[in-house]
């Protein structure tokens, strides 16, 4: 049973990164579907949701196409070079921009700083990731040059 599983175990670690996307966009469309909300608020008609859910629902998606692609490369014997950037690119400047645009548009309208200082944390992470992510990029072109 182990040296069944030493021979597959490139091909089911690729489908985990499948499964945990799918899961991924489950929980991103579920949560999104309980946070809408449609209500009067004095002015006219509102329609309300967590704009978070979106976000990860792309990133679920740019997860599950780099997964796809990865199972579909790995029996073709094909480069994951430009999957593995573009997908986590996407990942990254979504992790980065998005959380930092809460973050400012909350400082701008006199919010609290400590209601959404969680969104500047996870924005420096992103950057952060984004950073080592263009310096891996120009590190793999001068390997591959």
């Amino acid at each position: 049973m182990l040296q069944i599983l030493k021979m597959k175990s490139e091909i089911i670690k690729r489908w985990i990164i499948v499964i945990l996307a799918s899961a991924i966009i489950g929980i991103s469309v579920s949560l999104f579907i309980l946070s809408f909300e449609i209500y009067n608020d004095g002015y006219g008609t509102d329609i309300s949701f967590n704009m978070d859910m979106i976000i990860f629902f792309i990133c679920g998606v740019a997860i599950l196409v780099y997964g796809i692609y990865s199972i579909y490369a790995y029996k073709k014997h094909l480069s994951m070079l430009f999957a593995y950037y573009a997908s986590f690119s996407v990942i990254t400047v979504l992790l980065t921009f998005y959380p930092l645009g809460v973050f400012f548009k909350a400082l701008a309208k006199g919010k609290s700083f400590v209601e959404y200082q969680e969104y500047l944390y996870l924005g420096v992470f992103g950057f952060i990731i984004l950073i080592y992510l263009i310096f891996s990029y120009l590190s793999d072109l001068q390997k591959n040059a």
